[in-house]
């Protein structure tokens, strides 16, 4: 029940089933889409008010629950309110005006004063309205909220955009909720740290003390598996406070076989790799795997920077191309403890990355107190030359040797837990979407290749704070639980171990 807004249309069908296929006869026909309109229609009838659906692309979840749905649901309670979020604002106005469309098949009404794709009513004071997820949404208020694909792809692995999303469904999207009003939503993984990660923290109490949503999920991987989908307690590793809809698939049987068999299922997660498979298909996101880095070396974190903390400033490593597959602009803000420079703390108060050209990001560093760090090298002039002409104050740290070297460096210092991370950013360090830190592999390091822009942003920082070592280098980290002490190009459990001279 919502205020007294239950009173049926006098048009309603009688079921969410009949409505679809009277609007879109063939949709039925795919073995995945009843189970999506059951559910869909417990959310209509009270039963469910908290919703989260998880199906790769091209399934048909706009269809069903952006389109279809809010069409029926208006078509149901005509006096109500139904919001859309998506990614973009122009995604999510065209369809808006889809659903509106099948709104006023067979008779649906609108009030003609105020029928724009980006709100319109129906006869009786019920309106949809769509906004991007991100932006603004005005003063609009909703009885059922739908969010659909709220990140762009493109942007998923983006600190930037991932906060922006955090922020708007904290202080925007949720304030919008009518009492009792029903939240949907309706994406596939993007990837460790994407929207459902953060509804799924959110749920067991991390970085916010809110009460439980209490979420259904709704799990559509493109092949069934019972593998997990998180370290919780709850159902295949959902926080515990979750419940999982019923999948009456055999493990192995793909999602829609009328749409796409299973070899063809087989093929085109096999050409899509490794990531795409285990992300957006099979909505379980890859655990990082690197072997530089060990997860145990962060144990130690702080609240509060301390008072006796000095030298706090901004580490780049930049680039200047904001093309996905290329690198990023990787920034880490920290500062040093007192004592000499083999016994100090340092601190890693923040950080940040995101793929940009050169005036955003400008614009980018000018958003953070400085003063800004940049690798003293060859090119490292000019780079100066032109920051500087842009009012940036900016100094140059002397780092050496390959990106191994580098890091072999400062790894002795980050293994005996003299690196003390800001509670709360620890996990992005340590986990953030491809840059994390548990990402990094040695041979990567060694070839120079991946994802290593906020690594190398680290390792700039730390040895800004503690110098460079001179002499051999003593490797901390080990492979297979068997500790390294030397690189002498011999064969360890099997694996060709790289020679690095000191830089």
């Amino acid at each position: 029940m919502v205020d007294g807004l239950d009173s049926l249309s006098e048009d309603t069908p009688s079921s969410f089933e009949d409505y679809v296929r009277a609007r879109n006869p063939t949709l039925m026909g795919y073995e995945h889409v009843p189970r999506l309109v059951s559910v869909a229609q417990r959310i209509a009838d009270g039963e469910l008010t908290r919703v989260i659906v998880m199906e790769p692309p091209r399934y048909f979840k706009t269809e069903v629950f952006s389109r279809l749905f809010p069409s029926y649901y208006l078509r149901r309670y005509p006096p109500r309110m139904v919001g859309l979020a998506s990614y973009g604002a122009d995604l999510a106005w065209s369809i808006s005006e889809e659903a509106r469309d099948y709104f006023t098949q067979d008779g649906g009404k609108l009030n003609f004063n105020t029928s724009a794709k980006k709100r319109w009513r129906t006869s009786r004071t019920g309106e949809m309205w769509a906004a991007g997820a991100g932006g603004p949404i005005l003063g609009f208020g909703y009885n059922l909220g739908i969010v659909d694909d709220p990140q762009d792809p493109e942007k998923a692995h983006s600190l930037i955009y991932q906060l922006r999303f955090e922020d708007w469904w904290s202080r925007k999207w949720i304030s919008r909720m009518e009492p009792g009003a029903s939240l949907l939503v309706v994406m596939q993984r993007l990837g460790p740290n994407d929207a459902i990660d953060f509804l799924f923290r959110r749920e067991v109490g991390e970085d916010t003390d809110l009460a439980p949503e209490h979420w259904h999920v709704v799990l559509c991987d493109e092949i069934k598996s019972n593998e997990r989908m998180g370290n919780w307690d709850g159902p295949m590793g959902l926080p515990p406070t979750c419940t999982l809809e019923p999948d009456a698939r055999k493990n192995g049987q793909p999602l829609a076989p009328s749409r796409m068999t299973l070899d063809q299922v087989v093929h085109a997660q096999t050409a899509a790799g490794l990531y795409t498979k285990s992300t957006q298909r099979q909505q379980r996101p890859t655990v990082p795997e690197g072997d530089y880095w060990e997860k145990g070396w962060f144990n130690d974190t702080y609240e509060t920077l301390p008072d006796e903390a000095y030298n706090l400033g901004w580490d780049w490593d930049l680039a200047y191309t904001k093309e996905e597959r290329n690198s990023a602009s990787a920034g880490i803000q920290s500062a040093r403890g007192p004592g000499k420079s083999d016994v100090c703390k340092v601190y890693i108060e923040d950080l940040t990355w995101d793929w940009l050209e050169f005036p955003e990001m400008i614009t980018f560093l000018k958003a953070r107190t400085g003063p800004h760090f940049i690798e003293n090298k060859a090119s490292g002039k000019s780079a100066k030359q032109s920051l500087e002409r842009e009012g940036l104050s900016v100094k140059e740290v002397d780092v050496k040797g390959d990106k191994l070297a580098r890091a072999n460096n400062v790894q002795p210092v980050v293994s005996n837990k003299r690196v003390l991370v800001k509670r709360s950013i620890v996990r992005r360090l340590l986990q953030g979407d491809r840059q994390g830190l548990l990402n990094v592999r040695a041979e990567d390091l060694a070839l120079g290749r991946g994802d290593l822009d906020l690594n190398d942003a680290f390792v700039q920082a730390v040895t800004r704070h503690v110098g460079r070592r001179k002499g051999k280098r003593v490797r901390a980290f080990s492979l297979g639980q068997q500790p390294i002490t030397e690189f002498n190009g011999t064969h360890v459990n099997g694996r060709t171990i790289i020679s690095v001279g000191a830089p």
